[in-house]
């Protein structure tokens, strides 16, 4: 059995701003590092067979701030594009409420954010439907993308283990949407520096307890 340890990277020069972030990228602010500092603390005892992120700066940041916690702090960090955020298309560095309330219309009225969880598949619809770059991806080649990922880098461990993958909040709600959905409710906001457990024995996944 291999025990995903799925982070969301510490808070941005974005996410301090109140801004949408996708693929566009900001360094951490000092909170952001403190976050991450205290999070690799809380996992500083874990062994991890390997660590994954993103291909963003945010994800590495963080992912090599945990890791300088850690009584194995000579494992090397992978990154792999497949554990990309959702790209937001025109929203990309919207302001918070305007990209809310844009995709809320797009979508034909959302009351709330475990409502536009529940509609997840449809909320990355509304995105790829009114982009205009090019870039959005539909919910589909985000799920295909985001699970692959996860699968090569359990294939590539030779025993069961921990694996950490730093990662951002839309691709973290895609896996609990896709292997746990009635959580969502519970679960409306991913925070910075915060931890989602994915088991996955080789064949299916599922949300730790």
């Amino acid at each position: 059995m291999t025990c995903f340890y799925i982070v969301r990277h510490g808070q941005t020069l974005l996410n301090s701003l109140g801004r949408a972030q996708g693929w566009s990228d900001s360094p951490l602010t000092g909170s952001g590092e403190q976050e991450a500092k205290n999070l690799g603390k809380k996992l500083s005892s874990i062994i991890f067979n390997a660590i994954y992120t993103s291909d963003t700066k945010r994800a590495f940041q963080t992912a090599n701030i945990i890791l300088g916690e850690s009584v194995q702090p000579g494992i090397d960090i992978c990154q792999d594009s497949r554990l990309r955020e959702w790209c937001l298309g025109i929203m990309e560095a919207e302001k918070n409420p305007v990209f809310m309330k844009s995709v809320s219309e797009w979508m034909g009225g959302v009351s709330s954010f475990s409502e536009m969880n529940r509609r997840l598949p449809e909320v990355a619809a509304a995105i790829k439907e009114h982009d205009t770059t090019g870039m959005a991806e539909t919910f589909e080649q985000i799920r295909k993308r985001l699970t692959e990922a996860l699968m090569s880098a359990a294939a590539s461990q030779s025993t069961d283990g921990n694996i950490l993958i730093v990662t951002h909040a839309f691709a973290i709600k895609t896996l609990v949407y896709l292997f746990d959905v009635e959580s969502m409710e519970q679960t409306p906001k991913i925070e910075n520096a915060s931890i989602t457990k994915l088991l996955y024995d080789g064949r299916t996944f599922r949300l730790a307890d």
